[in-house]
């Protein structure tokens, strides 16, 4: 992804420069690009101040200067602009571009930084207009090429029209005479010394809280955005949001819960055990509104306390549901819920006892007259056999004819550099067509590759020390494809030896109380070696299932297994056990290698490390 700086449009920012600004930071294949938005010039040689739009550096290419206008109407005659509906109709764009560029020179020579042979580019974007609006009669116009300009359906292909320009600025000033002109001086270092010159750094002292603080409000402001989608479908009853992780859509069905329940009695579920505490978490302070993962669900309407010691899978998805169903039916006051909101619907999609369970729940057992809405994402049936996957979509309308399809596809967790470079490593798209978070952050994605035990738990804290200087630990969680006592970390902490590093380790991943059960773990009350990839993420320890999981103490990383954190994610992600031994177990339980990836790389929302072994 291009390097966008700042991170977002700038307060005040006018739409041209947003519709630019969006493009360019949507763009692929420019990941060593920077472009600068909005560069206050103070040292400006021909009046007080003045303002770049962007300015695009090119490795390798030159710099493009652009100025950003969206007017409704453009005319060029006998040499002078009109621009309508903008301020300053009369002015010359390209004089405000002279201006710009005779000071950006005149700056970096003076601090000794341009060398004078730097290829720029001048560029007007009429982000309102199409090319054909625009008919040049004086293509040879002695005061600018066309190919200075940029139109509206350029926006597309921000990229492409970058190096168009580029290209015929090369060709033209590469045969004129007494004009220094070298792209190649343009190198990746000259180019980072050019935006370090530009946008100086300072230190004031920020913590990783305050970084955490102003993250947060960001990521809030995103999602409060998304939820305009709901007014879209307000007089729709049966909804199915779709799309990758991280796109908003156990937001979007919580905020819809909180519409719905205002006159109607509402359940919230879903499979996994850790997102129901999330959704409740999500919908506190909502009295009467019942928000329960699906295995206390159905022990509670079956009147049983807890799941057998030894519950298989035909226990969790057809024993349990059939006898819920038969209470039910017997008593249909139990159920009788005027909507149903259900989370990570893949998970239940395979399982036909479980769903006819659901919808005898709704009013009068009829989907008529209830208010129906999903959320899932058909990528992350990794607690179910592959050859077992289904549509999730397409079993919702099966049993919901008039479901409304509404489909999520910009990425609002996942900063954009990060999912490319997921991506790359995966070497297939996650489906997104583009991100509202953006960011600056050098190497999102890191892999870490080791050949022993040691070596990886080296790997392991290398990457927690790296990690924690930006995140706080409780902000870090390390996952692995394996359960408790296989994982990288379940080991080290049962190992009955080690050195002063895995020391430090211990000391990160254990609580306080060394004597009672380690509650920083995701999957703390697991007990089996291995995750049983077809039960309900949910404990197996009868005793605590009635009880929520206990919060991680602050100063402690959580750890645990990929399908347990699976709908939950973290500000930084360590993936573990990425290696032969991994595959070897997943697809052993015929479960498919890269979803379960995706899954544990779509976690992460800042940083992610991978050691594979």
């Amino acid at each position: 992804m291009t390097r966008m700086i700042p991170a977002r449009p700038r307060g005040g920012a006018n739409v041209s420069e947003k519709r630019i600004f969006d493009a360019f930071a949507g763009a692929h294949d420019a990941d060593d690009w920077i472009v600068l938005h909005s560069l206050e010039i103070r040292r400006h040689l021909t009046r007080m101040q003045g303002e770049a739009d962007f300015i695009v550096l090119v490795p390798g290419r030159g710099i493009v200067m652009i100025e950003a206008k969206s007017p409704e109407y453009v005319e060029y005659k006998d040499g002078e602009w009109r621009l309508d509906r903008v301020p300053n109709p009369g002015k010359s764009p390209f004089d405000q571009l002279d201006g710009s560029i005779r000071s950006l020179r005149g700056y970096l020579k003076h601090r000794e930084i341009l060398t004078g042979d730097e290829p720029i580019v001048r560029l007007v974007w009429f982000t309102s207009l199409e090319r054909f609006q625009f008919n040049n009669a004086t293509p040879g116009d002695m005061q600018f090429f066309e190919w200075e300009l940029a139109w509206r359906p350029d926006l597309q292909h921000p990229i492409k029209t970058i190096l168009h320009a580029l290209d015929e600025h090369d060709a033209w000033y590469r045969a004129v005479d007494d004009v220094a002109h070298d792209p190649a001086s343009m190198t990746a270092e000259h180019t980072e010394a050019i935006a370090a010159a530009l946008l100086g750094d300072f230190a004031g002292g920020r913590s990783p809280a305050d970084r955490k603080l102003e993250r947060l409000d960001e990521e809030r402001g995103l999602l409060k955005k998304q939820a305009r989608v709901l007014d879209l479908i307000e007089r729709n009853d049966h909804i199915y949001f779709d799309g990758p992780a991280g796109t908003g859509k156990s937001y979007l069905l919580a905020q819809l819960a909180k519409r719905w329940h205002g006159d109607h009695r509402t359940l919230v579920t879903c499979w996994n055990l850790l997102m129901a505490d999330e959704l409740r978490d999500m919908l506190r302070g909502k009295p009467g509104l019942v928000v329960d993962d699906l295995n206390t669900l159905m022990l509670r309407l079956a009147g049983i306390d807890q799941n057998p010691a030894d519950a298989n899978q035909a226990w969790y998805t057809e024993e349990l549901p059939a006898r819920a169903l038969v209470a039910v039916r017997a008593d249909p006051s139990i159920g009788s819920y005027d909507a149903i909101c259900v989370d990570e619907f893949q998970d239940i999609a395979g399982f036909p006892a479980v769903l006819d369970l659901l919808f005898a729940l709704t009013a009068s057992g009829a989907v008529e007259g209830t208010k129906l809405a999903f959320a899932g994402d058909a990528r992350q049936q990794i607690l179910r056999r592959a050859d077992a996957h289904v549509d999730p979509y397409a079993v919702a309308r099966e049993r919901v004819p008039g479901l409304v399809h509404v489909a999520l596809r910009r990425g609002l967790r996942q900063v954009s550099g990060l999912t490319a470079s997921a991506e790359s490593l995966l070497s297939r798209s996650f489906g997104y067509r583009g991100h509202r978070v953006t960011s600056t952050i050098d190497g999102p994605l890191v892999v870490k590759p080791v050949a022993s035990e040691t070596e990886a738990s080296r790997a392991l804290a290398e990457a927690l020390r790296e990690l924690l200087e930006h995140h706080q630990p409780h902000d870090i969680v390390i996952l692995s494809p394996f359960g408790a006592r296989n994982s990288l970390a379940g080991r080290l902490l049962a190992a009955e030896h080690f050195s002063k590093e895995e020391r430090w380790l211990r000391d990160r991943l254990r609580v306080a109380d060394a004597g009672a059960p380690d509650l920083g773990r995701v999957d703390a009350v697991q007990t089996a070696t291995t995750v049983q990839v077809d039960a309900p993420a949910t404990p197996a320890t009868p005793a605590v299932l009635a009880a929520p999981l206990p919060k991680v103490p602050h100063g402690r990383v959580r750890w645990g297994s990929i399908f347990k954190y699976k709908g939950l994610d973290a500000e930084a992600v360590i993936l573990t056990d990425i290696g032969d031994d991994g595959l070897t177990f997943v697809t052993g339980e015929g479960l498919d290698w890269f979803d379960l990836l995706y899954v544990g790389l779509t976690r992460a929302r800042y940083r992610c490390v991978v050691v594979p072994n």
